[in-house]
């Protein structure tokens, strides 16, 4: 989002282009988007016909309107803030610059997020773009998660409308993901002789979807071995990793079997995680109150 709330941020995703071009005309302008374009177009050399979708920061006026109709005629244009009446800038100015700081205190990153196939809200996944971990059990999807000072964690699950409106292919969406989640991934190795128990943490939630990373095997094999091993998820933020028959995969099942946690995306799950994939073994059955 643009800090300066004078010059109006202008988004075009234009057709053969991997990335959106961007650009800025003076927000009060009643042609902001039409000079705007003129940039980008004599950067690029393209052809309105071209552009496929775009995002204003201010809503356009009616002569952009106008404009765009008649030289991005396929295109869905997006904005954040509405256009004000004549003579009511400074208290849009105002509001933008409140919202703005607002948006400042949170985090926000794109997250995979995971879905059983026996949770109660398992009907939803239908509206979402997914991956399958364990075909016909358990899934991954994405979300916009964000997190405020108060440490509250709001949580925007992405529709097919929303990734098509993105303009980015969901593999891309996913390597995202899977960077974000990685950055705040921390792993807590305990050993007691030859036992080993690694439990993974993220400050901003969410370490159970690092199940879902493509490398997570080799990721745990320095500490816990090539061979078979057990993964617990009791809940969304917490994954328990141990070799497979010792000591400490029983412990893991038998507290996931025993999770608490009430179930959203996520029933609490036992899965055997090998350098071929993974297998799902347990689920905690019924609610955690039952």
């Amino acid at each position: 989002m643009n800090d300066d709330v004078s010059q109006n941020l202008v988004v075009f995703r234009i057709k053969g282009l991997p990335e959106p071009m961007l650009a800025s005309g003076p927000t009060q302008a009643e042609d902001a988007v039409e000079q705007a374009w003129a940039i980008v177009r004599q950067q690029h050399k393209v052809r309105g016909s071209a552009v496929l979708a775009v995002y204003s920061e201010w809503q356009p006026s009616a002569a952009d309107q106008k404009f765009m109709a008649k030289n991005f005629r396929k295109a869905e244009c997006t904005y954040s803030f509405a256009r004000p009446a004549p003579g009511e800038w400074e208290r849009a100015f105002a509001d933008a610059r409140t919202v703005m700081a607002q948006k400042e205190e949170s985090t926000e990153e794109i997250l995979p997020i995971l879905w059983s196939a026996s949770s109660p809200r398992a009907g939803l996944l239908e509206a979402l773009p997914y991956q399958p971990l364990v075909p016909g059990k358990l899934s991954v999807a994405l979300a916009v998660v964000s997190r405020t000072p108060e440490g509250k964690i709001g949580m925007q699950h992405i529709t097919r409308h929303e990734q098509e409106q993105m303009g980015a292919p969901l593999e891309k969406l996913f390597d995202v993901g899977f960077g974000c989640l990685a950055r705040g991934l921390k792993f807590e190795v305990r050993s007691s002789g030859e036992e080993v128990l690694v439990s993974l943490a993220r400050e901003n939630k969410l370490a159970a979807s690092a199940l879902a990373l493509p490398d997570l095997h080799a990721r745990l094999s320095p500490h816990l071995g090539t061979g078979d091993l057990i993964v617990g998820l009791p809940c969304p933020d917490e994954l328990h990793v141990a070799r497979e028959g010792s000591r400490p995969a029983e412990i893991i099942r038998e507290q996931v079997l025993a999770s608490r946690y009430e179930t959203t995306e996520l029933v609490p799950s036992v899965l055997r995680l090998s350098s071929g994939g993974l297998e799902l073994l347990a689920e905690r059955s019924g609610s955690p109150n039952g």
